[in-house]
């Protein structure tokens, strides 16, 4: 596991490019006349995320040293801060092979895109089980349902 981190001034565009898929870590097995078997193949799933950048020339520069020096050529991971859902929080990542692609379509800034893949992220690792049934229930005041019991248990209400 790498202790680098990936640049912190050098975030990923989010507005349209940002995006991360599920699901390759399950498996079918075909069945005799009937709809196929699915399992799971690890516990963990590896999660990619599709980044897309706009740097300067010094950015560039710097984001090319880390990946070089840093990180082997790509060889290392690398931590890094992603929102896969829970939050913008550190991620375990490595940079898949063959995906850093960068482009100079004008004199001021590089475009950089590759697939940065996490280890594992923080829904995998959590162990509330019943979140879905509870945002079932409450919808968007899950949160405040949860603080609100928070402060209960720790006495800060008296009934």
């Amino acid at each position: 596991m790498g202790d680098k981190w990936f640049p912190r001034s050098i975030k990923p565009l989010t507005s349209k490019t940002y995006a991360m898929s599920r699901g390759s870590n399950v498996f079918q097995t075909p069945t005799q006349g009937g709809v196929a078997r699915q399992a799971l193949k690890y516990t963990l799933e590896p999660v990619p995320f599709t980044l897309n950048f706009i740097l300067s020339d010094n950015g560039y520069a710097a984001l090319l040293n880390f990946y070089d020096a840093g990180i082997n050529h790509g060889a290392n991971s690398f931590k890094m801060n992603l929102d896969s859902g829970t939050g913008i929080v550190e991620h375990q990542c490595f940079i898949k092979p063959g995906t850093f692609k960068s482009t100079r379509p004008s004199h001021n800034n590089w475009y950089v895109a590759f697939t940065a893949t996490a280890e594992v992220t923080p829904s995998q690792n959590e162990v509330c089980e019943n979140l879905y049934q509870l945002y079932d229930c409450y919808g968007e005041q899950s949160c405040d349902v949860l603080n609100a019991f928070e402060g209960f248990v720790q006495g800060g209400y008296f009934v």
